[in-house]
């Protein structure tokens, strides 16, 4: 029996492994951090930069899109007219300002030339509406997106097996990798990248929100039984140049990465060995810099239209030949000077979680349920460290360094 659209599907023993990732997740960070005087971040640890920009939500054609959306899945005439797009973050044409955190996607601080993730953390200000009961802070948003469109692991299960195996040792992780081949290679494609610059970089969200909640919803009924909402969408920034007509900015990749993957990347790029590679970090401080400086992202949503397309596995890609992205808004970065020294302290203490926001763009599926259960853990842990309030004062965008 396949699944139904714009639903959620709990796993077998659902809580329960996420109880145990709670407590391997502590682990963890006792051995990283126990014994240092500051904790970073579990994943995407290491920072290049906190930016300073503009997401501009367009008075965008509701029924246009609701048309073209009708064209590729089989929605009945209630289904169709349940689905309001403008709501929450979308309601109104409107400028928000941002902060943007730029990261690498693993564990530890590395070397940029090192195949990994790119992460760009979004966090909208000034967005008003009914929170999550999660959110942490009470005027934001936050949109968590990263340079591939698909996460490796499948489910909370095989992310405990996974994580738990990272607990334990290198070896312990090869051998679970070597075990699971499917999401290995995920892992292997999501991480092939090392783009020019983090600024012409397209980000997504992998994983899916709800677009509105029933009147009949009830949060305590996830992970235990199916849930559907009106709509379930996913996010994407595509780079466009800064003018008119905003074309799109096809991806490049750092000049001088040896085509071989096990080739000494650190070696034909000429570093020096005994010196951390920052390359995103700089790019982004020297581009910037530039007066004339513009960045943009066509801010765009996507439909879930089959039932193929899972919720809940992460690492089915949901292709745009079938559901294309609909542009909403655009996210804007211009000239602005970042002392990375100065911006360091407030950089690592913000705090982003998909789960930060507005009740109707609730995040839903398999690794956004466990997300809302082990980054509170994590965050909490790095503030314990510094002696830091927890939430700390949220950001308003007036932040000056």
């Amino acid at each position: 029996m396949s699944n139904k659209l714009f639903t959620e599907y709990p796993e077998h023993n659902e809580r329960e492994y996420c109880d145990r990732l709670v407590e391997q997740t502590n682990i963890r960070m006792d051995n990283l951090y126990k014994d240092k005087e500051r904790a970073l971040r579990d994943t995407h640890t290491k920072s290049h930069a906190a930016v300073k920009g503009t997401l501009e939500i367009f008075d965008f054609d509701e029924e246009a899109i609701k048309r073209e959306l009708n064209k590729r899945a089989s929605l009945t005439s209630s289904q169709l007219n349940a689905i309001s797009l403008k709501q929450g973050l979308l309601s109104l044409p409107k400028q928000y300002p941002v902060w943007l955190r730029f990261a690498n996607g693993a564990f530890q601080p590395k070397n940029d030339c090192e195949p990994d993730t790119r992460s760009m953390a979004v966090k909208v200000m000034g967005v008003e509406g009914e929170r999550l009961l999660q959110s942490y802070e009470s005027k934001t948003q936050d949109l968590i997106v990263h340079n591939s469109a698909f996460f490796f692991v499948e489910n909370i299960k095989d992310y405990y097996g996974f994580f738990s195996a990272v607990v334990e040792s290198k070896e312990a992780t090869k051998k679970w990798l070597y075990q699971h081949p499917r999401q290995f290679l995920a892992l292997l494609k999501g991480t092939s990248s090392t783009p020019k610059s983090l600024l012409t970089e397209r980000y997504w969200s992998s994983s899916a929100s709800a677009l509105g909640l029933k009147p009949d919803f009830d949060a305590s009924k996830t992970s235990l039984v199916p849930v559907e909402y009106p709509a379930v969408i996913k996010y994407a920034f595509t780079p466009v140049s800064g003018e008119p007509p905003h074309n799109k900015i096809a991806s490049q990749s750092r000049p001088g990465i040896p085509k071989l993957p096990f080739s000494d990347r650190a070696k034909a790029l000429g570093l020096d060995p005994n010196k951390l590679d920052n390359y995103y970090r700089d790019d982004i401080i020297q581009a910037l810099f530039q007066p004339d400086a513009q960045y943009c992202w066509d801010f765009g949503i996507q439909f879930q239209t089959n039932s193929k397309m899972s919720i809940d596995d992460t690492t089915i890609l949901w292709k745009e030949s079938e559901s294309p992205f609909f542009t909403v808004g655009r996210l804007t970065v211009k000239h602005q000077i970042i002392n990375f020294e100065k911006q360091y302290d407030f950089c690592e203490n913000l705090r982003f979680s998909p789960w930060n926001g507005l009740a109707v763009h609730r995040p839903v599926g398999a690794i956004n349920r466990l997300r809302g259960i082990v980054y509170p853990v994590v965050a909490s842990y790095r503030y314990q460290k510094l002696g830091l309030s927890d939430p700390i004062p949220e950001p308003t965008g007036n932040e000056t360094f």
